[in-house]
């Protein structure tokens, strides 16, 4: 994870105050050609190497993580194939690309502009064109410091062209296509592709590891798997509203576990730090006007990262993107939150269903960005296993009787096959109690 900032306007390290803390090894600006390039460097994977990243006229900035980056050569670290990538395959060149990423990319000799995110933009991207201006950067704060009063998010699995010379948008591509065909009628291939996405997101790195365990499905099958593979990974636990009796049993099966009974001084601190200090990101989805910092999961999640960035451990597991593939926060048409959209019963097609609100808008963008802005705070990188883009389409190929079989089935069917530990049919939110606030848990029965 790093942050970066891409203009022909001005140097933008007057507006880095922010971003930087997502980068703390490395910071380093550049103008090249009329375009100033900035980078934060979070160091997490290879040797550390600065960009922008230069091959004859084509430059590059990026921030993520490129998971098959040795597929494509030897390379020093993963950005590095980026710019041989497109000089190899053009302007497609990102359908190559599995892993979790934002870049920017100017091809000065043909004169193109090329940004691009990845399937669930995971990593955040913020662009204007205005006139003959222009300014890409991943947080909005830093196009509002340059006078950039318009900006917007480049949604998830988007790629798009533009006229260096006009900054016009000349073509746009999605980078993967989902086949919505229910067609498996086994969680092999579910369970496969999880083991596969966990792999991939601790391999090519020395930095230490960690994790948000709750007494719920997602956490658990985190730990789970990592522990399968003999990966060590801290799971922290803020104990104030999970099942004493599960999270006992899972503290005795895992390795490395701390538990965080977050008291209302400490919670206050973290509120006051972020309203202050964290970058904001507030999304209306039509549903609800979202906020990260009217969210009280933030601050949990901040106890969490300030703990870890203690032991110098520097990669996040979060289970984002679970409830809103699996089980769109219902099950058998019962919504258990509001902004659930249909309950968690899948058609017996998928056609003219797909895609949900939630698989790529409302909570995924909301609480995704509150786990990328509160983790960036901390100068830690964020790795979402259930966002992987072949996971998520073992799960549309499931069959809707599968799909519906239980509550999170194909998470119930992974806990249970591997006599993991955890809460069937129930749904308990990761819910910080401040100080006269009261508890919540949700029973789902069937």
């Amino acid at each position: 994870m790093c942050g970066f900032a891409a203009t022909n306007y001005s140097d933008p390290s007057v507006s880095n105050d922010k971003c930087v803390k997502r980068g703390p090894d490395l910071t380093t600006v550049e103008n090249y050609e009329g375009i100033w390039y900035l980078h934060n460097l979070l160091h997490i994977t290879g040797e550390v190497t600065p960009q922008p990243i230069k091959r004859n006229d084509t430059v590059a900035v990026f921030n993520g993580e490129i998971y098959n980056y040795t597929d494509f050569g030897s390379y020093n670290s993963d950005g590095e194939c980026i710019v041989d990538l497109y000089n190899t395959h053009g302007e497609t060149f990102c359908k190559l690309l599995d892993g979790e990423y934002a870049l920017f990319l100017v091809d000065y000799a043909k004169r193109k502009l090329i940004i691009s995110t990845d399937t669930f933009a995971c990593k955040p991207l913020w662009y204007e064109f205005k006139q003959d201006k222009f300014c890409v950067a991943t947080y909005k704060s830093q196009l509002d410091g340059l006078g950039f009063t318009n900006s917007k998010k480049l949604y998830a699995n988007k790629t798009q062209i533009y006229n260096l010379d006009t900054l016009t948008l000349v073509n746009e591509y999605d980078n993967f296509k989902f086949d919505i065909t229910q067609k498996n009628n086994s969680f092999d291939g579910w369970c496969n592709a999880f083991s596969n996405s966990i792999k991939k997101r601790t391999q090519n790195t020395t930095q230490g590891m960690f994790l948000g365990l709750s007494s719920g499905f997602d956490s658990g099958a985190i730990a789970c798997e990592l522990n399968k593979q003999g990966t060590l990974a801290t799971g922290y636990s803020i104990v104030n509203n999970e099942n004493p009796d599960i999270m006992k049993a899972r503290f005795d099966i895992l390795p490395s576990t701390v538990g965080i009974t977050l008291s209302d001084a400490e919670f206050q601190k973290w509120k006051k730090e972020l309203r202050h200090n964290c970058e904001d990101f507030v999304y209306d989805d039509g549903v609800r006007n979202y906020n990260i910092k009217g969210d009280q999961a933030v601050q949990g999640l901040a106890a969490i990262c300030s703990r870890a960035n203690a032991n110098n451990q520097r990669i996040y597991f979060s289970g984002q993107g679970a409830d809103e593939i699996i089980s769109d926060y219902g099950f058998n048409g019962k919504r258990i939150y509001k902004h659930s959209q249909f309950g968690g019963k899948f058609p017996n097609t998928l056609e003219g269903f797909w895609p949900w609100h939630s698989f790529w808008d409302g909570t995924q963008i909301q609480y995704l960005n509150k786990e990328e802005y509160i983790a960036g705070h901390f100068g830690i990188e964020t790795r979402y296993p259930f966002l992987d883009k072949y996971l998520v389409q073992e799960f549309l190929w499931l069959t809707p009787e599968l799909k519906n079989s239980k509550y999170k089935s194909c998470l119930a069917y992974y806990l249970s096959h591997n006599n993991f530990p955890y809460e069937a049919n129930e749904k308990r939110g990761f819910n910080i109690v401040a100080k006269g606030k009261k508890k919540k848990t949700l029973k789902i029965k069937g």
